[in-house]
């Protein structure tokens, strides 16, 4: 689990509003700064992708890559990883893959 001052509650919308966004094989990740001396993450995994013990389980994976490295990642910002519909067969995509994916896409927009 994420530590809570890196766990985004509220504020989705606005993070939207900016449009900030790059996307991923497996993610659109919208950010935005927080003028905060830590980042924030969000994950959101829409119910047509499937199940409840689907989306959870996506998440978990996700926050675990994160939390993993979260000292590499650049403080100030909020992060929303939207996850998307080529994420269904989520049986095939490793641990690995996924934070490889994700610290690409951090690189790529210079937030590590």
């Amino acid at each position: 689990m994420l530590p809570a001052e890196n766990r985004l509650r509220t504020g989705y919308l606005k993070i939207y509003k900016d449009k900030k966004k790059v996307s991923n094989k497996y993610f659109l990740l919208f950010y935005k700064e927080n003028n905060l001396s830590f980042s924030r993450f969000g994950f959101v995994v829409r119910k047509k992708l499937g199940k409840a013990f689907f989306r959870n389980k996506v998440k978990r994976r996700f926050r675990f890559a994160i939390r993993t490295e979260i000292d590499k990642i650049k403080p100030g910002f909020d992060f929303i990883f939207l996850i998307n519909h080529n994420f269904q067969d989520w049986e095939n995509v490793s641990y690995l893959e996924i934070k490889k994916n994700i610290f690409e896409t951090l690189k790529s927009i210079d937030k590590i």
